[in-house]
C-alpha cells in the first residue's frame, strides 16, 4: 500500500460505518433472488447451529422459541420423538463399540503387564 492510500484507520467512525452501508446496500442489490436465499440461509444456519457455550445456546434456543411461537412445544415434541428412536436404533452399535474400546483397553493392560513381567 503506498503512502497515498487511505486505510480504514484514515476514516472516521461515522465514515467507516457509511462505506460500510455502500458496500452492504451495493452487494445486496446485486444478487438475484437465489442468491440473496442462500446467503441468508448460511448466515442464520452459522447463527444457529454454531453456537458455543451456554449463553449461545440459550440465545438459539430463544430465538427459534420466538420463531415457532404456539407451534415451538408441538416441533418440540416431534423432534425428541423422533431422535429417541433413533437413540435406540443407534444404542447396538454405541454398546459394540463401548465394549471394543473396553476390550482394547484390557488387551493394552495385558500387553503392559506382559512387558513389565518380562522384566
Amino acid at each position: 500500500m503506498t503512502k497515498d492510500e487511505i486505510s480504514y484507520k484514515d476514516l472516521s467512525k461515522r465514515q467507516l460505518d457509511n462505506l460500510k452501508e455502500i458496500y452492504v446496500e451495493s452487494r445486496v442489490s446485486l444478487m438475484n433472488e437465489d442468491q440473496l436465499r442462500e446467503f441468508v440461509r448460511t448466515i442464520i444456519a452459522d447463527q444457529i447451529n454454531d453456537t458455543v457455550g451456554n449463553q449461545e445456546e440459550r440465545e438459539a434456543w430463544k430465538e427459534m422459541k420466538n420463531y415457532f411461537d404456539d407451534d415451538f412445544e408441538k416441533i418440540l415434541r416431534k423432534v425428541v420423538k423422533e431422535n429417541n428412536s433413533l437413540d435406540k436404533e443407534l444404542t447396538p452399535e454405541k454398546d459394540d463399540l463401548e465394549k471394543r474400546l473396553e476390550l482394547l483397553e484390557k488387551r493394552k493392560k495385558e500387553k503392559d503387564h506382559l512387558v513389565e513381567d518380562m522384566w
